[in-house]
C-alpha cells in the first residue's frame, strides 16, 4: 500500500451496497475527475469490493491508504 503523506481528500464516494463492477465504475469516475495527486476517499461495506478496489488501484499506480473502518483513500497517479 502507499506510504508517505497523501493530499486531503478531494471527494468522498460511498459505494456501500454496490456490486464490485458498480463500485469500480463509481470510483473510476471520481478519480477521473480528480487531478493528478488528488485523493478520493471511498466508503465500502463488502470485503469483495475492498479487495477489487485495492487490486484495481494498485494496477493503475494509484497510492492507497486504508482508514478503518471500511474506508480507502486513493490518490490519483500522475502519469
Amino acid at each position: 500500500m502507499g506510504t508517505g503523506i497523501m493530499s486531503q481528500p478531494r471527494a468522498t464516494v460511498d459505494v456501500s451496497g454496490m456490486l464490485c463492477a458498480q463500485a469500480l465504475a463509481v470510483v473510476a469516475q471520481a478519480l477521473g475527475r480528480a487531478a493528478g495527486g488528488e485523493t478520493v476517499r471511498v466508503r465500502y461495506d463488502a470485503e469483495e469490493v475492498r479487495r477489487d478496489l485495492l487490486a484495481w488501484a494498485s494496477d493503475r499506480g494509484h497510492r492507497i491508504r486504508e482508514e478503518p473502518p471500511s474506508m480507502l483513500c486513493l490518490e490519483r497517479h500522475e502519469p
